[in-house]
């Protein structure tokens, strides 16, 4: 059951490509977000029908629901100094490149300032798909959730426990609120490690103010699955 997250602080997590699926602590940017909004904007192509008015009284506007929408997730939060964990392919880094700190079981456990962190975020923002060790894929926001993708509680308790926010619905193709579907629907999470949402960073901005040690950001997510 878990009702906390992996490092018992960050509920929102930017992985990167690099990233094991079933990791929350490795080749990812823990961030400390003071609010999350997310937005999603339906797009309807609709028209209005000639002369529906003048025979009817009431004038009459055709739409067709197919499907599309734009999301969208704006974080903002302070970068601290922080302590993150990465592993390299050691067939291009060997072990004996590390010294000071030194690998541990093959990762790199190393503290930065929160000017390094808005630094590597940057770069970050800056790389492309061809870089998995820059490039950000995914975006975990941990929610509190009693209920389960087949609608029962997840627990004897009906208590809560953290999964990622997404966008799926519950039930298999075609059962429970995918009724309708025609197959390859998204699932709904049962575990805080499931997948979480898939994009990119559309922006990121961070203010570096004189005499604080924090530095202050604003991120933008857009939901899109990768092409390459």
């Amino acid at each position: 059951m878990a009702t906390s997250p992996p490092d018992g602080t960050h509920y929102v997590i930017l992985k990167l490509d690099s990233a094991a699926d079933n990791t929350l602590t490795t080749n990812v940017f823990p961030l400390k977000c003071a609010s999350v909004g997310i937005s999603t904007t339906k797009t309807i192509p609709s028209f209005n029908i000639p002369f529906a008015g003048l025979f009817t009284g009431e004038a009459t506007t055709l739409a067709m629901n197919l499907g599309m929408a734009s999301k969208t997730i704006s974080l903002t939060g302070i970068l601290l100094d922080q302590t993150i964990v990465r592993q390299f392919d050691l067939d291009d880094n060997p072990s004996g490149d590390f010294t000071n700190p030194a690998l541990s079981s093959d990762k790199l456990t190393i503290n930065m300032t929160a000017f390094e962190m808005a630094q590597l975020l940057h770069s970050t923002a800056d790389s492309s798909a061809a870089q998995n060790m820059q490039n950000v894929a995914e975006l975990t926001i941990l929610m509190p959730s009693k209920v389960n993708s087949s609608y029962q509680y997840r627990n004897s308790g009906a208590t809560s426990e953290l999964v990622p926010f997404t966008f799926a619905s519950r039930g298999a193709a075609g059962k429970l609120d995918n009724q309708g579907t025609l197959g390859f629907t998204s699932t709904f999470p049962d575990a805080m490690t499931d997948k979480g949402i898939e994009g990119f960073i559309r922006s990121f901005t961070s203010d570096h103010v004189g005499e604080t040690l924090e530095v202050a950001f604003t991120l933008e997510f857009e939901v899109a699955l990768p092409v390459i």
